[in-house]
């Protein structure tokens, strides 16, 4: 059940860490150069504007978005509470590419005024509460207007103000969208968790911009403090990274790995769109997997694609 929002609470490192990144030029017309291969992959360079960024899944996201050469505009709730994962986004930490905002997304209002799509390439969004009641729903951020209204204000931002820059929506959502009535996804829906997953996919979908959903299971890995790769990696349980996908919303995997998702996440704008399109459910085994080889990655959407 994936549930990977910007609500988790983490201590900050005794140090700051500065991630391995790779250096990229920029220029004034960067934002708009996913637009100028629409249909293909989003190059290295683009801006992606990840949601939920202090999440588990989340923090990954960024950290392996900076890894492949994106520049990131990182967004949760609470500025501070990103600057304490991520440090203060300066020039220094991340040669300059990484740009830390705040916004609440159940606020579209808020959410239009402050800019947060404009001039952005490529959108993430890896907001999601949990399935049953728990702190996390303090101060209404219950399924509906965390994993629905959100999603859908999302939506509506990316058409008002990046419509001719943005080339791929990429949503993390949940297995067991399309079989709330069936065991155990009945029992996760108790609450309409699954009910609100789907409906934010549905905005998502109708957005007419190029989509990739990843639907995985049980998340394992994290959370994490610092978006040092290395230090994320070394902060896991075990090797079980082979990954199983399947389009659409057949499987049932035990578990799914926050790593996996955050690669899958990554590798979906490194494809060219129409390799990438549609909805997919994601569960990691053991074996090494995929990680950041794009070839590979191919080769598993490839597979999901022909039903194999």
């Amino acid at each position: 059940m994936a549930a990977s929002s910007a609500c988790f609470s983490v201590a900050r490192p005794a140090r700051a860490l500065r991630p391995r990144v790779r250096r990229v030029a920029s220029s004034a017309g960067a934002s708009r150069v996913a637009r100028a291969s629409a249909g293909g992959a989003v190059p290295e360079g683009s801006k992606v504007l990840v949601v939920g960024a202090t999440g588990g899944v989340g923090q990954l996201v960024v950290a392996k978005l900076l890894e492949a050469g994106y520049r990131v505009r990182a967004a949760g709730r609470s500025a501070e509470r990103a600057r304490e994962t991520f440090g203060d986004g300066s020039p220094n930490g991340s040669d300059g590419r990484l740009e830390i905002v705040s916004a609440d997304l159940r606020d579209v209002d808020g959410l239009l005024a402050s800019n947060i799509c404009r001039d952005v390439d490529a959108i993430v969004s890896c907001v999601g509460t949990t399935a049953f009641p728990s702190a996390r729903w303090r101060d209404g951020n219950g399924p509906e207007p965390t994993d629905y209204v959100s999603v859908r204000n999302l939506v509506d931002c990316v058409k008002r103000q990046s419509s001719d820059t943005c080339a791929r929506f990429v949503l993390v959502s949940s297995v067991g969208v399309d079989r709330q009535d069936q065991m155990p996804f009945l029992i996760l829906n108790l609450f309409g968790v699954l009910r609100n997953k789907k409906r934010g996919e549905d905005a998502v979908i109708a957005s007419g911009t190029p989509f990739t959903i990843l639907r995985p299971g049980r998340l394992t890995d994290g959370p994490y403090t610092s978006y040092d790769i290395n230090t994320l990696v070394k902060a896991t349980s075990g090797e079980r990274r082979a990954v199983e996908m399947a389009k659409g919303d057949s499987l049932t995997p035990e578990e799914t790995s926050r790593i996996v998702v955050a690669d899958a996440v990554v590798a979906s704008l490194r494809l060219p769109a129409d390799d990438v399109r549609g909805a997919y459910c994601l569960g990691t085994k053991e074996g090494d997997g995929p990680k950041s080889d794009l070839g590979k990655w191919e080769a598993v959407f490839a597979k999901a694609n022909d039903g194999v």
